[in-house]
C-alpha cells in the first residue's frame, strides 16, 4: 500500500456549466413565474398552495414542469435519488418558497427543551443544496422579502432564507440573487417581469457570473444562464468536433456493440 496521498488536482480551466439563484420578492411579484423561465424539464419541489404554479404554467406555456410537494425531509431525499437515477433529464430544479420548506424543516430537529435544533437544520439544509453540485443541474431558490431591523439589524431586505447564518450560507453559494418585480400591463398576460441583479438601496442582491448582466434586467434565467455559460469556442469540440466522451471517441465496432 503507498503512502502517498491521493490528491484531486483542479483543472484551472474549468468552468461551471449550472448556475444556483435567489429570486425573492413580496408576494405576488413573480418568483415562481421567473422561476419557471430556467431551462426546463424543471422539477419543483412546492411547499406553497396547490396550484401555485397554475399561472406560470401559462405564462410559459410547453415548458416541462414537474411539481412535487414538499411533506418533510424525506422528500429532499427522494428527490435526490431521482436526479441521480439514471435517464434523469431534469435542467433545473426549483424550492419554492425556501421558507416554507424550511419552517416545515424545523418541526423535525428539536432541542430537549422543546426548542428548535437550529444547527442540525441548518447543516440538513445545507447539506442538501452541497448535494447538488455534483449534479449537472441549475438550482433556483424562491424567497419572500425579510426586513434586517433587529438591534444588530443593518435596516436591509434580504431574502427570507432562514437565520443570518444560514442567510450568509445561501447567498454565498448562490451566483445571483436578484429582487422580483413585476411591471403590469393593460392586463395581466401584458405584465412583465424585471429583476434587481445588483444591491441598489435597501435591496441585497449580487450578481457574480462570467457574463454582466447588467444592474437590472427582464427576467429570463434562459437567457442569463445562456449569456452566462462558459466560452468553450477556443477548445477542439467548440470548432465542430464532439466533446470527450462522446460516442465520436469511440471505434464503430464498439458502437454497434453497445459498448
Amino acid at each position: 500500500m503507498s503512502d502517498v496521498p491521493s490528491l484531486l488536482f483542479v483543472d484551472p480551466n474549468e468552468a461551471d456549466s449550472t448556475f444556483r439563484v435567489v429570486l425573492w420578492a413580496a408576494p405576488g411579484e413573480g418568483k415562481s413565474v421567473g422561476a419557471a423561465s430556467a431551462p426546463d424539464p424543471i422539477l419543483v419541489i412546492s411547499a406553497d398552495r396547490p396550484g401555485a404554479y397554475r399561472y406560470a404554467r401559462v405564462h410559459h406555456k410547453g415548458k416541462d414542469i414537474r411539481e412535487v410537494r414538499f411533506k418533510d425531509s424525506s422528500t429532499l431525499g427522494e428527490v435526490y435519488l431521482y436526479l441521480k437515477g439514471e435517464g434523469q433529464d431534469v435542467r433545473t430544479i426549483v424550492l419554492d418558497p425556501f421558507g416554507g420548506i424550511y419552517d416545515k424543516l424545523a418541526d423535525e430537529f428539536p432541542t430537549s427543551d422543546g426548542e428548535t435544533n437550529w444547527l442540525g437544520l441548518n447543516k440538513k439544509v445545507t447539506g442538501f443544496l452541497y448535494s447538488l453540485r455534483e449534479l449537472d443541474i441549475h438550482v433556483v431558490i424562491v424567497a419572500h422579502e425579510k426586513l434586517n431591523d433587529g438591534k444588530r439589524g443593518d435596516g436591509k431586505l434580504y431574502p427570507a432564507v432562514g437565520g443570518p447564518a444560514l442567510i450568509n450560507k445561501v447567498l454565498a453559494e448562490s451566483d445571483i440573487v436578484a429582487h422580483v418585480e413585476r411591471v403590469p400591463g393593460e392586463d395581466r398576460a401584458d405584465d412583465r417581469y424585471e429583476a434587481q441583479l445588483m444591491p441598489s438601496g435597501k435591496l441585497v442582491c449580487k450578481q457574480s457570473t462570467p457574463a454582466d448582466l447588467g444592474d437590472r434586467a427582464p427576467l429570463d434565467l434562459s437567457a442569463w444562464f445562456a449569456a452566462a455559460a462558459p466560452d468553450e469556442s477556443d477548445l477542439p469540440w467548440g470548432k465542430g468536433a464532439e466533446a470527450p466522451g462522446s460516442n465520436a471517441e469511440v471505434e464503430p465496432e464498439q458502437q454497434e456493440l453497445g459498448a
